[in-house]
């Protein structure tokens, strides 16, 4: 028997995953149009986010179905199981952002501000809410989710910063350290 609250889970969990599929796919269209690795950086990030969200609400569905032959416990550990793909999308990502951000250490080049401060308020606004709705969940796999929203917050005002900044002074190489600074951030 299924409870109120587990079907708000995975309502809250779904909601989240469209939300951040949807930015994802903005975010990789924006990288490339405004240029900018950090932007790159993060989109990778959130498709690894993206993944790790949809496998996070599979499996929190199939947690919740009675034990069996198979599994005499039932099928709750397989919700942390998510935690696990996570990690492997995240570390993939982050080599190949460092792949190409490394590069523009040495040959930086200017992005286009004015794109990059548009998709940072909008990653400010998407991944805010997306915390919102999942901040009111009470599954690890919602408390877990709804921090890596919050980091994600967190790095589009980095991105914000950097744009706004970049927008007064000519210092390309701020992008390429943000995208690398992002990739040890997501290490920690």
């Amino acid at each position: 028997m299924h409870s109120h609250s587990d079907d708000s889970s995975s309502s809250r969990i779904g909601a989240a995953f469209f939300l951040n599929v949807g930015f994802t796919i903005i975010e990789f269209i924006g990288g490339i149009l405004t240029n900018s690795t950090a932007i790159m950086a993060d989109a990778v990030h959130d498709l690894g986010d993206s993944l790790s969200i949809g496998s996070a609400w599979i499996l929190d569905k199939l947690s919740k179905k009675d034990a069996d032959d198979v599994f005499t416990y039932g099928y709750r550990r397989l919700s942390l199981f998510s935690a696990m793909i996570n990690g492997f999308v995240l570390v993939g990502g982050s080599i190949w952002i460092l792949i190409q951000a490394l590069p523009r250490l040495f040959n930086p080049v200017l992005p286009v501000t004015e794109g990059m401060i548009v998709l940072a308020v909008f990653g400010i606004s998407v991944n805010g809410y997306a915390a919102f709705k999942l901040s009111a969940g009470k599954s690890l796999n919602e408390k877990v989710l709804n921090w890596h929203l919050l980091e994600d917050v967190i790095g589009w005002v980095a991105v914000l910063i950097v744009s706004i900044l970049l927008q007064f002074f000519e210092w390309p190489i701020l992008d390429p350290i943000l995208a690398i600074l992002f990739t040890f951030i997501y290490f920690v």
